[in-house]
């Protein structure tokens, strides 16, 4: 049967992230400490409005690029948060629909990709779909309890005539990693220096702990060669909705738009409604209680005074930590001994080409992220 499939099925990998939701339905009363998906429902308010589509016969397609009202509030709202109105959207399924349609709208085979290591799981698996080339700079702290920083002058040594385009993400999945506006600027001038397109995935904005979040929508005006993608998935609770956006010169939205035509075709109709009534919602205080999960990973694993159990860097955005393994303890030993508890994480050989540390969800209850860490705590003081 092997023989039958496509070349590219060789390449394509499993997801580490995709084998934690399987492995969650084997095992009773499972501490998931793997997924990412916000642990609260979606508001009332959201859910309502989608149901009053369907009952309101709001079930057919919608035009490829999406409801124009959603459009529009889309980039009346991005204008509102970042001081620039991007020149065309599109709706898309989830983000890894709007990374899919930018890679295919983009690259062609042979073409070089700058991304991170740690990175999100689909790029490369992305790339490898399209036939280009992945070249990695790092993000890993240069010293303990460093941030998870990108190395600009690697990324301008690494850009060379067949570099299309530079991938980031921030806030960022694994790592909790967040770009500040210098260095944001600082690979902008790279990429202008080079026409090197810019990709940047933000579907973690709305969680940023220590300060603003600083997206390269600002940067627009002054360079075009910019994709964002964005959605309402992780802000508001409904993953499972598959509602995406993506932001951008509108030769390559037009593109995109091109593509979903026979792909996606559209999002979900009377989904599209309920993403309209959320970016009137008001979610801080949801991010509020998702920063005092984040002090919680800190000081249970980190300890106070930096001293504890793990060598773990304070999540800035996102809901991840990406903590060190204990200090000579393999990554199969680790993970064997967080399932003999009952305690899923993610190994971090699914992200990144070293084993040196793993990806913790704080998107549980408050109950099940205390007993998960005190189990964690457990096992690296064993």
């Amino acid at each position: 049967m092997t023989r039958t499939l496509a070349r590219r099925m060789q390449s394509i990998e499993g997801s580490g992230v995709r084998k934690m939701f399987e492995l969650v339905a084997t095992m009773e009363e499972p501490i998931n400490l793997s997924i990412g998906q916000a642990d609260y429902d979606a508001p009332d308010a959201v859910k309502e409005a989608a149901i009053k589509a369907i009952r309101d016969g709001h079930n057919r397609y919608t035009v490829t690029q999406g409801l124009p009202e959603l459009n529009t509030k889309t980039l009346d709202t991005l204008e509102a948060d970042y001081g620039i109105r991007p020149q065309a959207v599109l709706m898309t399924s989830g983000v890894s629909g709007g990374l899919l349609l930018s890679a295919l709208a983009l690259l062609d085979p042979g073409d070089k990709v700058l991304l991170s290591d740690p990175y999100f799981v689909m790029y490369t698996n992305v790339l490898e779909l399209v036939g280009a080339e992945p070249v990695f700079f790092d993000l890993y702290p240069k010293e303990p309890g460093g941030g998870w920083r990108p190395d600009v002058d690697q990324i301008a040594e690494l850009v060379d005539e067949r570099t299309k385009a530079i991938l980031i993400n921030t806030p960022g999945n694994p790592t909790g990693g967040v770009f500040d506006a210098d260095e944001l600027a600082a690979i902008t001038r790279i990429a202008e220096k080079h026409g090197t397109w810019i990709l940047s995935d933000e579907i973690y904005s709305h969680f940023v702990y220590d300060g603003p979040f600083h997206s390269v929508i600002s940067s627009m005006a002054d360079y075009e060669r910019t994709i964002v993608l964005g959605g309402f998935s992780k802000t508001y609770g409904i993953p499972g909705w598959r509602v995406g956006f993506a932001v951008g010169p509108s030769e390559v939205i037009d593109a995109m738009k091109l593509l979903q035509q026979y792909t996606f075709v559209c999002c979900p109709a009377p989904l599209q409604y309920g993403a309209l009534a959320a970016l009137s919602l008001d979610m801080s205080e949801q991010r509020e209680a998702y920063r005092k999960k984040r002090d919680l990973v800190a000081e249970m694993l980190g300890g106070s005074d930096g001293k504890g159990p793990f060598d773990v860097v304070p999540s800035q955005g996102s809901f991840y930590s990406f903590p060190a393994y204990p200090a000579g303890m393999p990554e199969q030993r680790f993970i064997e001994a967080c399932l003999e508890r009952k305690i899923l994480v993610v190994p971090g050989s699914a992200f990144s080409s070293r084993a040196t540390h793993f990806r913790l969800s704080f998107a549980a209850s408050d109950d099940t992220l205390r007993e998960g860490l005190s189990g964690l705590r457990e096992i690296a003081e064993r």
